[in-house]
This record gives structure tokens, sequence and C-alpha cells, in this order.
């Protein structure tokens, strides 16, 4: 019997708990700050009288506030709740960082591809595919105004993020043709059926839902269209590009072209460094020809191997692709831009001959971001300064072009080898590896010493950039999460900064 009522009252107290916790959550109160208002009802006091046989003090002018004209929420009206953010779904979008504006940029993938028609069309998709209607369409100009739309959200129930009221908004697609690239714009307009005007906040935040929706539709769509231009095999040619200098001609499109090589180039032991598809530039890293060894001057009377070197010194290059329609010319160019020796061109055909029927990866999804260690090649690269202020170690560049600047090539130079890089997170995973080697590898003077950071294990390691309000803070972390020691991290930082200056 006593059994039963101490069930009874732990049920009791579990219900009362439940219904404690529910009411703790409404919609109000998510939006709302949490202390009290009492500040609105605070009175400006009247200054100092002055008898009229004394003098008046003087007062400094330096603190006065100017006169706010403006009427916006205060107090419980202001909603707290964090801004919805624009997502870069497709891999080659960027978000505008101009809050006047929800703007996101989607460059083209080849230089005759017209990406503000691709926009369009997936916009128009989308909007026809939800059967949202559209009250004005202007294809010319490339804008639309929608009719009435409900944007949902995700939320575990339905009162932790209910729908959107019905609105109208506006699409607008902004041409930037000199850098092969459309912009999507999006703009809260009205609401529909006398409903009352959302709050500022309120606008943006369904308008943003709104973009990501449609950008969500156009990564799904664009990796099908792109997936379906990079099926069949290669067929490759030695010819002339434009300028009448000795290259490769792939008897496929642009598209198919680019993913081919982006498979097979680390295969034929050509590691890719950096891409530009918009450019149609590819950047890839040769070690260079098989020299001598030590081993093959003991051995002088066995006879050479034949190598299967590219006629070219260790270092960059560059494959510069040209698009021909039904056909892409793809010529190799040292990596101060001018054209290699013609035998080069011919070692090179004969490398990637083998490997026609390779079919090439289509990168979707996380594969993207991983992906990013290969960033686009900028026409000139600034350098970055990389100092400790306060104790933290700052950047002066967004944390975008920091991200891209460190590249595996660039992390390989200061011992690291890349493992991850995740471009939504700023967050770059390499691995380290203690310097060890023979007695033998102490006294080969011509070989390059290891980089070796005192306190620095074998192991995991996560460059997290964060942006600042000017430039970018770095933060190494092991795989578990823990600061690194700040003299251990000082130490991978210093080598960092030098490569990060050099252009």
């Amino acid at each position: 019997m006593q059994n039963d009522k101490m069930k009874l009252s732990l049920l009791s107290y579990s219900a009362l708990c439940l219904c404690v916790l529910s009411a703790c959550s409404s919609e109000a109160e998510k939006r709302q700050a949490n202390h009290g208002f009492a500040y609105t009802s605070a009175v400006l006091r009247p200054q100092l009288k002055t008898p009229a046989t004394l003098h008046s003090p003087s007062y400094s002018q330096e603190y006065v506030l100017p006169v706010e004209t403006r009427q916006g929420a205060v107090a419980e009206n202001v909603d707290v709740r964090p801004p919805e953010q624009i997502m870069s779904f497709v891999s080659s979008s960027r978000a505008d960082n101009n809050r006047n504006t929800l703007l996101l940029w989607f460059s083209a993938r080849s230089l005759n591809q017209h990406i503000d028609d691709d926009l369009w069309s997936w916009l128009t998709g989308y909007l026809a595919s939800n059967k949202i209607a559209v009250v004005h369409r202007d294809d010319a100009k490339k804008t639309l105004e929608t009719g009435p739309v409900a944007v949902t959200f995700d939320g575990e129930k339905a009162e932790d993020i209910p729908p959107a009221p019905a609105q109208y908004f506006q699409f607008q697609i902004k041409n930037d043709p000199a850098t092969h690239r459309a912009g999507l714009m999006v703009k809260w307009l009205r609401p529909a059926d006398d409903q009352a005007t959302p709050t500022v906040f309120e606008q943006r935040r369904y308008a943003t839902r709104l973009l990501n929706n449609v950008s969500q539709y156009a990564d799904t769509h664009s990796h099908s269209q792109y997936a379906t231009a990079s099926n069949g095999p290669i067929q490759l040619l030695l010819g002339t590009d434009s300028a009448g200098s000795k290259a490769i001609v792939a008897q496929n499109n642009f598209a198919s072209t680019w993913q081919w090589l982006l498979t097979v180039l680390p295969k034929a032991g050509l590691p890719v460094e950096q891409s530009a598809q918009s450019q149609g530039l590819i950047v890839f890293n040769y070690e260079g020809d098989s020299s001598v060894s030590m081993l093959q001057l003991l051995t002088f009377w066995k006879p050479a191997k034949e190598t299967d070197g590219l006629a070219l010194s260790s270092g960059k290059y560059r494959l510069q692709l040209a698009d021909r329609g039904e056909e892409t010319s793809i010529t190799l160019l040292d990596d101060g831009n001018k054209p290699v020796l013609v035998s080069a061109v011919e070692k090179l055909y004969q490398r990637l001959q083998k490997y026609t029927d390779v079919p090439a990866n289509v990168v979707s999804g996380k594969e993207s971001q991983v992906a990013a260690a290969h960033p686009e090649v900028t026409s000139e690269q600034q350098p970055i300064h990389l100092v400790k202020a306060n104790g933290v170690w700052v950047a002066d560049a967004p944390a975008e072009q920091v991200f891209n600047r460190m590249s595996a090539d660039v992390l390989a130079q200061i011992g690291l080898k890349l493992k991850q890089a995740d471009s939504i997170e700023h967050q770059i995973n390499v691995d380290y590896t203690e310097p060890g080697g023979s007695l033998l590898d102490a006294l080969a003077a011509w070989k390059p010493l290891a980089p070796n950071y005192n306190g620095l294990n074998s192991g995991t390691y996560i460059f997290e950039l964060a942006p600042l309000a000017k430039g970018t803070g770095i933060k190494l972390k092991t795989s578990t999460g823990q600061t690194v020691p700040v003299a251990t991290a000082d130490e991978v930082f210093n080598a960092l900064a030098k490569k990060l200056q050099s252009k």
C-alpha cells in the first residue's frame, strides 16, 4: 500500500513538472527578452537650477546623445530570436554580406554558361513545383512578384516555429557577366488579406527562408544537370589552342572534360592544388621527373629504368581549358602562365590517355566541403598578415579568404597534412606526425628538415576560423576540442604566418 502511494506521488510530481516546462516555451516568450522593461518608464531629470547670485557650471557637450526620430520596436516588442541565415546549398554560391540586401551569388561552371538563364529557370521551376502563383513577371528583366506565400519553418512542434502568414515577395536576377556570376535577390513586399504588417525582423526572416528554399531546389537540379554532362568516355587528341600553341583537345564538352580532369589528375600522380571553373583553370603540382638516386649511383652496372616523366622540372603548372562547344582545348602552362615545351605537352597527353575510360566523380553534399581544400584561383593573391593581438591570432582578411589560402600545399609546407575542410563552419582538420628518421636522413643535407613543434604530439588538430569586425581570428584545437597550449600554438601560427604573407 505504501509503495502504491509513493508511485502515485511520483506520477503527480512528474505531471506537474511537464506542465511547468511546457508552459515555459510559448512563442511569445521565445521572441521576448527575459528581463524587466522598467527602463522604458525612466524620466530625464532637469539640470541643476542655479540661483541668480551664483554662476551656472559649464557642462560638457561631448557626451550629448542625438535626438532619435525613428520609431522602432522597444521593450517586449523587440524580437530577440537569432536571424535566419542565408544558406549556400550550391557549392558555387556565396551569400552577400550586405545586411540591407538578401542576395545569393551563383558562379558559372564554364565561360559559356549563362548562369543568369539557369538561375531564372530554377526560380520559376521552384515556384511551379510548389504551386506558388505569380502575379507579375518580366522575363527580359528577370523579375517577378509572387502571389501569397506562407513560408514554413522546420521545428519540433508547430507551436515552436509557427508558419508565417501569407505574404507577397519579389525576386530579381542580377547578372554580372564580368565575373561570370549572377545573383538571386528576394524582397518582402506586403502582407496578404489585410493581415498585420510583420516587423522588419520578421520580414527579413520570412524572405531569407524563402530564398533558402529556392537555393535548395537549385542545388538538387544543378547536380542532376551537372551529372548528366559528366557521363561518357573522354576522347583526347593532340592539336592546338586558339593562340596556335600545342594543346590537348578533348572531343567532349567543357563540363564533362572539367569534371574528368579533376577526377583523373590525382590518379595520374598530379595532385590538384587549386581550381576555378569559371576561369577554366586548374593548378596541379608536379614533383619532377625521376632523378638518379644514391642507390643507383652505387649500382651503376645495372641498366637505368625508363622513366615516365613529363619532361618538366618540379613545381606548379596550369591547365587552361577553353570551351569550343562540342570539344575542349587543354593548354599546359607553367606557373608564370607561359606555354611549356611541345615535348611536355606530348608527355602529358600520353599519361592522360591511360585514364580516358575512368568515369568522372560528381562532387555533391558534404564532398563539396572537402573539395574546398582546392580553392578557386584569383587573378592576384594579396598577402595575408597573421599576428597575435591580445592573446589571439588574427589575420587581416575575411574568413573565406583565409580559409581558401590555407590550402593543402600551404599546410604541407608547415608539416601538416590536410584531412578535411568545412567551408560552412570554417574549420580545417589536419594531421601532424612528429618528425623522425634514420641516421642517413640526418646526414642527408640536401633534404629539407620536417617542421618540429615542441609539445605537439602526432594526431589530428583543428583550425577554427572566426569572422571578426576586422579580420579573422584563428584558434588551434585538438580533435577533442581542447585548446592547444599557447607556446606550442604560437610556433605553429608563426610558421603559418610566413606562408600566408607570400603571394
